[in-house]
């Protein structure tokens, strides 16, 4: 049976737009006091990646004792700065992607979780304009792709960065996912489905967002269908089919029976469900347990 978490969007909001090992602490246990079965944790840039996880590995370590006294699991952690790496052909990005990879190796390690991901990027090359939301900027309202762009070039390469940093993970007994988005260099099923295929490795899925791929016109009980088994974790949040809003589950359009039906019924799918509600909102901590009460509202009804 699917397993319901939540993403770090309560700590940033609740707590600071870069998280401290304490107020991971206070999400953790506000997660527990609101019945949720795990959580994710972010670095969300290389020097929060140093100041909060590298140099206080210790602490670290006691954040794990502490949430798996409550019963709790890390579900994934997100290294969302690595996606500008990924893509970005220049040498030193290479460089600085495996030297990054191997750090967030080491904290994966030491919060025993088996995830991580990051998400796609824009080629650097491309000009977009954007339109802020929340905490990203979208939709575009203009993407200029210059006359020397190539994208068998720019595929070629991303493919190998991936499967350099799939080996190293796949060294360590992890799992690496991307989180695929609209505008960006994969922001479709059948796109994702092809790198899973050049990458070779089981090792390599993806977090399905749920208002990622309804922003992106995506059928979702057919996308999930697509890549149920390379489904590492599902975000789940709404949203009205044209911005990419993190509304909580029930709140936009998302026709939820019919794909809540296929990822449980059809697939049996049994790892993570993370509400992903994100944005300003007078109680984000509501927004986030509306969202997990209706889910399971859904779930017993079908």
């Amino acid at each position: 049976m699917l397993k319901l978490g939540v993403t770090v969007a309560y700590a940033r909001e609740k707590f600071n737009e870069f998280p401290s090992i304490d107020d991971y602490r206070n999400f953790i246990k506000w997660s527990s006091l609101n019945d949720f079965k795990g959580f994710e944790i972010a670095a969300f840039t290389e020097e929060h990646l140093k100041t909060e996880f590298l140099d206080k590995r210790e602490q670290v370590k006691d954040l794990v004792r502490f949430y798996k006294d409550l019963g709790l699991v890390c579900n994934a952690f997100e290294v969302g700065f690595l996606r500008h790496m990924l893509i970005d052909p220049s040498e030193k990005a290479s460089k600085t992607l495996i030297e990054s990879i191997r750090q967030c190796i080491d904290v994966a390690l030491d919060l025993e979780t088996e995830l991580m991901y990051a998400h796609t990027a824009p080629h650097p090359k491309w000009k977009v304009t954007w339109e802020r939301l929340y905490d990203e900027y979208t939709p575009p309202s203009r993407i200029a792709i210059p006359e020397d762009f190539s994208w068998e070039d720019s595929w070629r390469l991303y493919v190998d960065r991936v499967k350099r940093v799939v080996e190293l993970v796949e060294d360590n007994d992890l799992l690496f996912a991307l989180e695929i988005r609209p505008y960006e260099i994969i922001s479709n099923s059948d796109l994702m489905r092809e790198l899973i295929k050049e990458v070779g490795s089981k090792s390599l899925g993806l977090v399905f967002d749920t208002g990622h791929f309804f922003v992106q016109k995506e059928i979702l009980p057919l996308a999930f269908e697509k890549l149920h088994e390379n489904v590492f974790l599902i975000h789940l949040c709404d949203n009205d089919g044209c911005k990419d809003y993190h509304w909580a589950p029930g709140k936009g359009k998302i026709d939820w029976e019919n794909f809540l039906r296929t990822v449980v019924k059809k697939f049996k799918y049994e790892r993570f469900g993370n509400i992903d509600v994100a944005g300003k909102y007078e109680d984000i901590g509501k927004e986030i347990i509306d969202g997990k009460n209706f889910i399971l509202k859904v779930l017993r009804e079908i």
